[in-house]
């Protein structure tokens, strides 16, 4: 045990505390030591008592503490992970025996049960019900990292089919464990006869009375020679069908058709193909799809400078949505008319020529809505001169400017984790140079060089005299793209970004004052959320009005709710529905004025878990060679209990710690001086030296 001082000079203010402990306690008691009956002993007893409790005041204010070391035993993790998936289901029984003899046999260890399909979840064997409709090895693994990141894990059992259709590989997962999982494989790894439909891929949105592309894969295992149709149905009625002759034991084919939706809104289509002899797995045999349908397409301008990577990003993003219909020109006829367009996006103009400064002037006063994109080609003055709002007293240089996103930006919403994404976006190649904005703008970034936030706009959004504004200053959103991509393997984010600011400038005026925001196509393993937002007369949001909401399926069954308020805004999540096709009316009043928004969505039914209900034990096995544990099948279940008692990873581990506390901080020591004091009172008063 050592003691010391929240000082550099610890001996010199230890010596202070007993030379003042010292000398009051000398002084004290000189003069009774002359004159007293009492002896040396009592006199040295109530000089000590004195000696100590001055000490450890005085210790007390000069933050006196000590240092120990601490010893402890930890006892390690052992966590099961158990796969709820649909998959695994027929062996339900088998698997809830074997957990529940796993916490009896290895309670001495308190076991933790870990459930996982798309998600994570703690439980016990009364949680499992094998519904799943994903198995996500990598993410439990990846969970199991995090959450016990300062824990000392000894073992990880994982008992599942090793089928995984969510996620990235396990095996690749398994390369950061540092502790050993043993897996316990359920299921056949027999191939038997199957026709399956793997996949079918459609474009979400589709235009009424036009042909959409339909991608089918199929898939047939040990039937070969055999013939089977392919039938596409819209409410009951064939739309495509065809014979297709299976050529070998193992075949996949691909088969590529149009479809033309004839009436708005969502459309559901079911695809089906003839089970064949033999064959046991029938959930495969069907996969229905569905595609918003809607009339028309919105028209968007990009008039820009010339070829740029930025361009190719943004037409992408575009093309996800597919409800846009994107034109790009370089220059204009004297009769272009800005009218025909939904959205003009300028990208590095105006430049040098007069006739980029002669498209923007019409552009401005067609009241088309447009979002202007700056880079190295863009003549800062001559953009000046426009009076769009925004006002740059650049230097003709350019800088790497990173966007400082604003958390308190409302006039699009993205959720959490989608901030926390674009606040670690790349730099933009932007204009440096004093920066001033109109009061009608908001600012969704502000300008971030080399960690100083320069409080300037880098990209911000607006109205000024009804015409929609925006502005990105700088070039490089490509960059932002390639980086969505490379974090998570998708390019959402920016395709979210590009989306929603599209959609904010397109929107007509008398739209804007209540918005509401759903997607489409839910999953049946996803919660049906909406996010709203209510504007009064100032363009101010506001949440005090109830916002509802009812909803209603193909069966007639309704389901109503009231939005929540959070912060400024209206959300709503009403967990999860049916597969299926969904209308709904949400309605809300502010003052005299009543907002009403009707939409429709469609619940689509995950099928993945019974598309390939082969085990995959080659995966399990992996996993555990990879993380220095075993493979096992249930009848082993009692020489896995063996070698986990027998081995060294579960026992408790005797560590040291140094325990670091001050004397302020330990309540039992102001109890201790208290005592001293009232000994010492006590005895003088006792042997009548009072």
């Amino acid at each position: 045990m050592e003691f010391y001082f929240n000082s550099t000079y610890t001996f010199g203010l230890f010596l202070f505390c007993i030379v003042i402990a010292g000398l009051t306690s000398f002084i004290l008691y000189r003069k009774t030591k002359k004159d007293s009956p009492l002896t040396s002993l009592q006199i040295y007893l109530l000089s000590a008592l004195r000696f100590v409790s001055v000490f450890l005041i005085v210790a007390l204010f000069l933050e006196l503490a000590i240092q120990r070391i601490k010893h402890e035993k930890l006892q390690p993790e052992l966590i099961i992970g158990v796969d709820n998936s649909e998959s695994i289901k027929q062996y339900s029984s088998n698997i809830k025996d074997i957990v529940d003899q796993l916490n009896s046999e290895l309670k001495g260890h308190s076991p933790t049960v870990v459930l996982f399909d798309s998600q994570v979840n703690k439980a016990n064997t009364d949680s499992l019900q094998f519904d799943g409709k994903r198995s996500d090895y990598s993410n439990f693994l990846n969970e199991i990292n995090q959450n016990y990141l300062t824990s000392n894990i000894g073992a990880v059992l994982i008992l599942g089919d090793g089928i995984f259709n969510a996620g990235t590989d396990p095996v690749y997962a398994a390369n950061s464990i540092s502790y050993p999982i043993y897996t316990i494989g359920f299921g056949d790894t027999t191939t038997r006869v199957d026709a399956a439909i793997r996949k079918v891929t459609a474009n979400p949105t589709a235009y009424l009375e036009t042909n959409f592309p339909v991608e089918i894969d199929l898939s047939f295992k040990k039937a070969a020679g055999k013939i089977v149709n392919l039938i596409v149905e819209n409410k009951n009625k064939t739309v495509y069908s065809r014979a297709i002759r299976i050529q070998s034991e193992d075949y996949f084919f691909t088969e590529n058709i149009s479809l033309k939706p004839t009436k708005e809104g969502i459309t559901k289509y079911s695809v089906r193909i003839d089970e064949v002899d033999e064959e046991e797995n029938l959930a495969n045999n069907t996969y229905d799809f569905s595609v918003n349908v809607i009339s028309e397409k919105q028209k968007i301008l990009m008039l820009v400078h010339g070829p740029h990577p930025d361009l190719g990003a943004i037409t992408e993003a575009l093309k996800a949505k597919n409800s846009y219909e994107v034109e790009t020109l370089t220059s204009l006829s004297d009769d272009f008319d800005f009218t025909d367009y939904n959205l003009v996006i300028v990208h590095q103009l105006p430049d040098a020529s007069q006739q980029s400064i002669t498209m923007l002037e019409k552009l401005k006063q067609s009241k088309r809505p447009f979002l202007f994109i700056f880079g190295r080609e863009s003549s800062i003055a001559r953009f000046n001169n426009l009076q769009t709002g925004l006002q740059i007293k650049a230097t003709n240089t350019f800088e790497q400017i990173t966007p400082e996103v604003n958390d308190q930006f409302s006039l699009f919403r993205f959720n959490p984790n989608q901030m926390r994404d674009l606040k670690n976006l790349p730099p933009l190649l932007g204009p440096f140079g004093e920066t001033t904005i109109d009061n009608s703008f908001e600012t969704f970034a502000d300008q971030l060089i080399q960690t100083v936030n320069m409080e300037r706009p880098l990209i911000a959004f607006g109205k000024v005299e009804g015409q929609k504004r925006g502005f990105i200053l700088g070039e490089g959103l490509w960059r932002w793209r390639i980086h969505s991509y490379l974090k998570d393997r998708s390019h959402n984010l920016f395709d979210e970004f590009i989306l929603k600011a599209v959609h904010y400038l397109i929107l007509r005026v008398n739209e804007d004052n209540f918005n509401l925001f759903y997607k489409n196509e839910y999953a049946e393993d996803e919660a049906i959320t909406m996010q709203a937002e209510l504007f009064n007369e100032s363009f101010e949001l506001v949440n005090f009005p109830d916002l509802e909401i009812e909803i209603s399926d193909d069966a007639g069954r309704t389901y109503q709710a009231v939005f929540d308020k959070v912060d400024d805004e209206y959300r709503l999540n009403i967990g999860r529905l049916p597969s299926g096709s969904y209308s709904f009316n949400a309605s809300t009043k502010l003052g005299e004025t009543e907002y009403v928004e009707e939409g429709s969505f469609y619940v689509k039914k995950i099928q993945i878990e019974l598309t390939d209900t082969k085990a995959n034990f080659r995966s399990l096995n992996q996993i555990a060679e990879k993380t220095g544990g075993e493979f096992y099948l249930p009848e082993q279940i009692g020489e896995l209990i063996s070698s986990l008692e027998s081995s060294n990873q579960l026992r408790a581990q005797k560590i040291e710690t140094q325990v670091y506390q001050e004397f302020l901080s330990m309540k039992w020591l102001f109890l201790v001086i208290l005592f001293l004091l009232v000994l010492e009172w006590f005895l003088r008063k006792y042997w009548g030296i009072y």
